[in-house]
């Protein structure tokens, strides 16, 4: 998930396609980050209100990522 996150560099982009998956990560019961796949990119977005950004991770990553979520 690291390299996935790491991607997302740039801030304020749209994302092109629908978002199709939101991670929610907290730290014990507080939201620390959020991350949206949506088709080739992802956006990350620190929390609380943190900047998103976007980028579009390594195409094998991704499909690791989406392939463990489907578990």
């Amino acid at each position: 998930m690291s390299t996935v996150a790491r991607s997302a560099t740039t801030p304020d982009e749209p994302l092109a396609a629908p978002v199709e998956a939101r991670l929610e990560l907290y730290r014990g019961k507080t939201p620390v980050a959020v991350l949206e796949i949506a088709g080739a990119q992802v956006r990350w977005t620190s929390l609380p209100g943190g900047t998103s950004v976007v980028g579009t991770p390594p195409a094998q990553a991704l499909d690791a990522l989406r392939s463990l979520l489907q578990r």
